[in-house]
């Protein structure tokens, strides 16, 4: 008999919305976990207990009904248990009117049981089953209320506007409040668009302005531009503008981030659109902007950024390296240029030692050379040097790189 995994409702609902890039799924309640401890009990009860427990396994709920419902008349230590479990049963049966009755029956028998909570979560399954979703206000908990409005969006996405919206401009909890913002960036109705649209600008709720927009591009990705663009326009707070630069990377827009690079006065600002022009490997952008602007910080920021972008940005650095007047930015090139290039810059990198002229771009060199491991190199340049500060410096690196070359090299200076 094929044996089913039986989910707690509280898990269900966590899940629901785990991921903005899920699109939502119809409601399943698969039942708690906690069936019941019975190991080490040998009375009747504990014993019927375990047989249930197996029914319910086995999806035999005829069965498991009678078996629950047996031990609830007992009124024992397990009843209220038992009688969840009756109403779980009676609803894979079927017979869901029977099932709200056994879960009425819990909450006036037992009050303050543990299990009430599951027969809540049970109920809003069955009601938004039949059409006739739970209203919201009637569900206190937060994961019901979940659970609520996803029936109820199932069902009727108009009727569940207000009902996202009261959530939304509520005192309900922050988890809440996400939750149900990402219910409203999932739909495709023309009232959700707005809706979305309007917090991404602040007009509605500003404390999740900066969720919303985040969300907002994460599921509709590139349909998000236009919005996103209008709405960092006409922004003058730092952190929106800061997560629409951060959204364009998601989106995968390189020419608006461009764009807000080349316009924005901001210099945390310009950094932040240079560092996820980076991370996109948009290295052709980035090399345009470094040779437009005139601001040493923005190109520090460049060159910085560089580096996320692999062995495409080390071709950038290498150019930078060559051509860069101000000595702390191809400084800067030439260090960054070992991290970014490996192996493969080593001729560049070594080129730059032999040709550079002072001492600070040569050490930079150094430095490259060190970060990519390359001892085979950093040995010959030690070999080669005439310099008594410069060669010290190489074999100082050398003596720290645990590498059987630099080793033996080491070894044959200690032996001179």
């Amino acid at each position: 008999m094929k044996v089913t995994t039986i989910l707690p409702a509280a898990l269900i609902a966590s899940t629901l919305f785990a991921s903005a890039a899920l699109c939502l799924q119809p409601i399943v309640f698969a039942g708690p976990t906690h069936l019941g401890d019975v190991s080490n009990v040998d009375d009747d009860r504990s014993n019927a207990y375990a047989d249930g427990t197996r029914a319910i396994q086995e999806g035999r709920w005829p069965d498991a009904e009678s078996i629950f419902g047996k031990i609830a008349s007992q009124h024992g230590d397990r009843s209220d248990a038992a009688l969840y479990w009756k109403a779980y049963a009676q609803n894979k049966e079927g017979q869901q009117a029977r099932a709200l009755e056994t879960c009425a029956d819990l909450g006036h028998s037992y009050s303050k049981s543990r299990w009430i909570s599951e027969c809540d979560a049970l109920r809003i399954e069955i009601r938004g089953a039949s059409g006739h979703p739970e209203q919201l206000q009637s569900t206190p908990d937060d994961d019901l209320k979940l659970l609520a409005l996803q029936a109820i969006m199932q069902q009727d996405e108009a009727r569940a506007m207000p009902a996202i919206q009261q959530i939304l401009n509520g005192n309900g909890s922050e988890k809440l409040k996400e939750r149900a913002l990402f219910v409203l960036a999932n739909s495709n109705t023309p009232e959700a668009q707005n809706a979305i649209g309007q917090i991404a600008r602040g007009q509605s709720n500003p404390q999740l302005q900066i969720k919303a927009i985040r969300m907002y591009a994460a599921i509709k990705g590139k349909k998000s531009i236009d919005t996103l663009a209008d709405v960092y326009q006409h922004s003058s707070d730092e952190g929106v503008k800061r997560a629409i630069l951060q959204s364009y990377l998601v989106t995968g827009s390189p020419g608006k981030l461009v764009e807000a690079a080349r316009g924005e006065q901001n210099p945390v600002l310009v950094k932040s659109a240079v560092q996820s022009l980076g991370a996109m490997g948009a290295t052709s952008d980035l090399a345009t902007l470094y040779r437009e602007t005139k601001s040493a910080e923005t190109k520090s920021a460049i060159i910085g950024a560089l580096v996320a972008a692999g062995p495409k940005g080390a071709e950038v650095l290498s150019s930078i390296a060559t051509s860069e007047q101000d000595p702390e930015l191809r400084r800067k090139a030439i260090r960054n240029l070992g991290v970014s290039g490996g192996a493969s810059a080593a001729p560049a990198l070594v080129s730059t030692y032999q040709s550079s002229a002072d001492m600070g771009s040569k050490k930079a060199a150094l430095d490259g050379l060190f970060i990519s491991g390359d001892a085979h190199d950093l040995i010959v340049l030690a070999k080669a040097e005439k310099d008594p500060a410069l060669k010290q410096a190489i074999v100082s690196k050398l003596s720290v790189m645990h590498n059987k070359e630099a080793t033996e090299y080491m070894m044959e200076i200690l032996n001179k």
